[in-house]
């Protein structure tokens, strides 16, 4: 059962239980454009190609690097192990939604952040790779080895059933597993991004004896990924069909 805030009864072990298999959706063979794919509800989620060549293993060090200093992160869902940094929005400690801290969503003063200086890497992936117009939360999330994110959808609204926030994996510990419900194990790799339709109950557990880093990046979509979201779709379509 789902309650209103979007978390679910079942224990984080029966969830996982459930859902321990690798995902395969079926993807709709039919979208012609990135608005159809975007807005397409039964895609559960899309990888999206063309980022495979970025060092990886240096943005991972660098937050590692960190380690000490992450936050706790939605301690009030009951979540273990979950924390996070932010590298561009309110603060670095400012980890939650800017309408949770009063502002309007578009207009917050949101800003890179102390965090930013000391990640070099990730910051210019960002700033001159990734291709985002504006970004709002850009935040690093770590889950510590036996932690949990326990089974939650994000929107509760069926309208907002389409891939949003783009999750970006800079490692994943082997037997650390983002589940989806009723969909399976989401395909994350070191270097894995993933869009996300969060309207799906999903849960991560880490039953692993590694720090599990993921970046969320919230923000405006640059020109760019009017091809790569609609290439994404094709080259995924062909798998999942």
């Amino acid at each position: 059962m789902i309650n209103e805030y979007g978390i679910s009864s079942e224990s984080i072990e029966e969830f996982a239980k459930r859902n321990r298999f690798a995902a395969s959706p079926k993807f709709p063979q039919n979208l012609k454009t990135k608005s159809e794919v975007n807005f397409e509800s039964s895609i559960p989620f899309l990888p999206i190609i063309g980022f495979e060549n970025e060092d990886w293993n240096k943005m991972y060090q660098e937050a590692d690097s960190l380690k000490e200093h992450y936050v706790p992160h939605r301690s009030g869902e009951n979540h273990n192990g979950w924390s996070s940094l932010v590298i561009h929005g309110l603060s670095s400690v400012h980890t939650g939604s800017t309408t949770s801290y009063g502002y309007d969503s578009d207009n917050a003063p949101c800003k890179w952040t102390d965090v930013s200086e000391w990640c070099p890497t990730i910051t210019k992936f960002f700033k001159s790779t990734f291709d985002y117009t504006k970004y709002r939360r850009l935040r690093i999330m770590k889950l510590a080895p036996g932690g949990y994110i326990r089974p939650h959808r994000d929107h509760l609204v069926e309208s907002t059933s389409h891939i949003g926030p783009t999750n970006i994996a800079l490692n994943n510990p082997d037997n650390c597993y983002f589940h989806m419900d009723n969909i399976g194990i989401l395909p994350f790799n070191q270097g894995s991004i993933i869009k996300l339709n969060l309207y799906n109950v999903h849960a991560v557990y880490n039953q692993s004896k590694e720090n599990r880093y993921h970046i969320i990046a919230h923000g405006t979509q640059g020109e760019s990924w009017e091809n790569r979201i609609y290439d994404s779709y094709l080259h995924w379509k062909e798998i999942y069909s």
